[in-house]
C-alpha cells in the first residue's frame, strides 16, 4: 500500500443503471452527459489536480431529472445535490473553488468539522432510507421504518442496504462523541 495525492475537492456523479426496480432506473446515461461536462469544466479551468470527478454506482436517490451527485468535503447545504443536469456543472465547479479559497482561509477544528460532517451524513441518509421506504410503500413515517418487520415491501436489498449504511454512521457519530468527551476530560 502506498498513499497518493488526495484531491482539495472530489465530486461522484452516478452513472448507476438499474433496471425493473420499484427504486426507478438510476441515472445511466443522465449521469454520464453530468460527467463529461464536469470533467470538461474542471479541465478547462485546470483544476485537474484539485477537483476530480469520479464516476460511480448507485449513490441511493435516483432523481426523476438529471443526476445525483456527491460532494467531498460537504457544503453547507448538504454533500448529496440530485437532479442535477449537465448545465449546472459550471455552478458545481464554482462551489467546489470557493470552498478551496474559504479553507485556505480559515483555521480547522478538526472535531467541529468531523461532527458537522457526521451530521450531514446522519441526515442525508435518514432522509434517504425514508424516501427510499416511501417508494415502496407510500406514507410510510419515520417511526414506521423503525419496525421494518411490520412492512414485507421493505424486504427490498436496496433499503435494507441504505438502513444498514444509516445504522453505521449512527454508531460512528456515538463512539466520536464519546471519544471527544475522553478527550476533553482527561
Amino acid at each position: 500500500m502506498r498513499a497518493v495525492a488526495s484531491p482539495r475537492h472530489h465530486l461522484f456523479v452516478c452513472g448507476n443503471r438499474r433496471e425493473g426496480s420499484p427504486l426507478g432506473t438510476g441515472c445511466g446515461a443522465r449521469g454520464d452527459a453530468l460527467y463529461d461536462a464536469l470533467k470538461k469544466e474542471v479541465n478547462a479551468r485546470g483544476h485537474v489536480v484539485s477537483i476530480w470527478v469520479t464516476k460511480t454506482h448507485c449513490l441511493g436517490i435516483c432523481p426523476k431529472e438529471g443526476a445525483t451527485c456527491a460532494r467531498y468535503p460537504s457544503p453547507p447545504g448538504g454533500p448529496i445535490v440530485t437532479d442535477v443536469v449537465p448545465a449546472e456543472a459550471r455552478a458545481l465547479v464554482d462551489e467546489a473553488e470557493a470552498m478551496m479559497a474559504s479553507a485556505a482561509k480559515e483555521p480547522a477544528n478538526p472535531w467541529a468539522a468531523i461532527e458537522h460532517e457526521l451530521a450531514t451524513t446522519e441526515e442525508l441518509h435518514t432522509k434517504k432510507v425514508l424516501d427510499l421506504a416511501r417508494r415502496l410503500k407510500p406514507g410510510l413515517t419515520g417511526e414506521d421504518i423503525q419496525n421494518p418487520h411490520d412492512f414485507p415491501e421493505l424486504t427490498d436489498p436496496d433499503w435494507h442496504y441504505a438502513d444498514g449504511i444509516l445504522t453505521g454512521v449512527k454508531t460512528v457519530s456515538s463512539a466520536l462523541r464519546a471519544l471527544r468527551r475522553r478527550g476533553e476530560e482527561g
